[in-house]
Formats: structure tokens, sequence, C-alpha cells
């Protein structure tokens, strides 16, 4: 199913209905929300709504997937393993459960398990972009290069989820400070998902970072499309901050 091209950002998600009229919320419905709100930033529903579709039905792979990559960025590693682990145990020796593993081992600073759960998911058969991904996460920091091709190989793979990569390639690009190939992706991004405020505020960011003009404008979309998000808030404030001191220092 290409559960991307279903999404509405900043939208409630149509409920289809039965044939009495009543609202069908199953395990898709969930799945669909969950996807949107990760993709505006907001973990902890996204997370919940993870969680409500393997209520539903536990054999939905995507949502034990999506459950890990949650609470990675919730930063409860710990629990991040715990699920992954379970979830491996309906998946087992499965190569992107294996490479989120590795993820979470990673920012949990475990360097040498998050190493081997890389490679042992790079070993398996059915490789995906997410396989890719995390390879790269474990290995820019020591293997610049070889990290960036793994960017490239996950993205070229992505199919319907290519924007979905390319955002997440770019926000692990940011993270390690090449701002520029991180842009790259972010405004393909947000001409496919311009009601993302995830993607609008690390395009701001990275426009911040290399003093672009665009990036107040940027980061005001993001908070635009999420009145409520402190982090783009603060951004926004440091950002403006920034301009008056510079404005002062010329004066």
């Amino acid at each position: 199913m290409d559960r991307f091209s279903q999404l509405e950002f900043g939208e409630i998600s149509p409920e289809r209905k039965g044939s009495q009229g009543e609202s069908i919320r199953d395990a898709d419905y969930f799945y669909q929300e969950a996807l949107r709100y990760w993709l505006v930033g907001d973990f902890e529903l996204a997370l919940r709504n993870y969680s409500r579709v393997l209520e539903k039905n536990s054999t939905v792979f995507d949502a034990w997937v999506g459950q890990v990559l949650m609470l990675i960025e919730l930063g409860e590693y710990h629990e991040a393993i715990v699920w992954a682990d379970k979830a491996l145990e309906l998946f087992p020796e499965h190569s992107e459960l294996l490479a989120v593993k590795a993820v979470a081992c990673l920012r949990d600073a475990k360097l040498e398990k998050a190493i081997a759960y890389s490679d042992n998911s790079v070993g398996k058969d059915n490789l995906t972009s997410r396989v890719w991904l995390a390879r790269a996460e474990v290995l820019l920091d020591r293997k610049g290069l070889i990290a960036e091709n793994c960017i490239s190989k996950a993205v070229s793979m992505a199919g319907n989820m290519t924007p979905v990569i390319k955002l997440e390639a770019a926000r692990l690009l940011w993270r390690k400070g090449n701002c520029s190939a991180a842009i790259g992706y972010l405004n393909d991004v947000v001409k496919v998902f311009p009601k993302s405020a995830l993607a609008w505020y690390e395009l701001g960011c990275c426009q911040a970072k290399l003093g672009l003009s665009e990036a107040r404008a940027t980061l005001e979309q993001s908070l635009k499309l999420r009145p409520d998000w402190d982090k783009a808030r603060t951004s926004l404030k440091q950002l403006k901050k920034r301009g008056l001191l510079r404005r002062f220092f010329r004066r």
C-alpha cells in the first residue's frame, strides 16, 4: 500500500465509514495518524498511534519499526532496545529491526554493540533504505565518505518512501554538520510535503547554521504549521536574537 500518498499534514486523517455509518478506526487508520504526527515532529503522539496500530494488529511490521524509531527520537534508548528485541521475537533476524536497534545502541553510547548490529543487518537479504540510513549513522563519525555513500544508496532505493527517507537523511546530515547536503534534500521534501512542520524546521535550522537570510521565514513557516511547537519557537527566538546582535555590532 502506498501509505505516504494518503498523508495530509496539519489536518485530521479522514475516517472511513462502515456499512452502518460508524467510524472505522482500524490499524491502517492509526498507522496513517502515526505517520502524520511523525512528519510534523510530534514524536510522542506518533508513538501513541504506533502503539494503537499494534493493539489492533500486532503483525504490522512497520508499526514495530516506527515505535522503536519514535522511542529513539524521544531519547528513550533503553526502551527502544527493549521494543526492538520484542519485535525481533516476531520477525527474527530482520535486517531493518537490527538496523534500528543499532541506532538505539549508538545513541545510548554503546558503539561496539551498534557496529555489531549494523554489520549483522547489512549482511542480511532484502535490505531496505532504513538499513542503509542506520549504517550511515553508525559510520558517519569515523568513515564519512562510506557513510555518505550509504545515504545515497538509501535514497536511491526508497521508492514511494523517497521524501521520508530524504527527510531522515537530511536530519542525519544536519546533526553531523553537513548543512549544504541536508538543504538539498529538504528543499525536495517541502515541495512534496508542504505542510510538514518538521521538514520546514530542519530546513530553517540548516539555513540558519549557514547564515542564510531565508532561515527566519522558513522557521516562521514551521511555527505557522505547528503553533504550539516550543522547539521551533525557541530556534526562531535565537535566530532573531543573533540578528539583533549582528545589527548592534555593525552600528
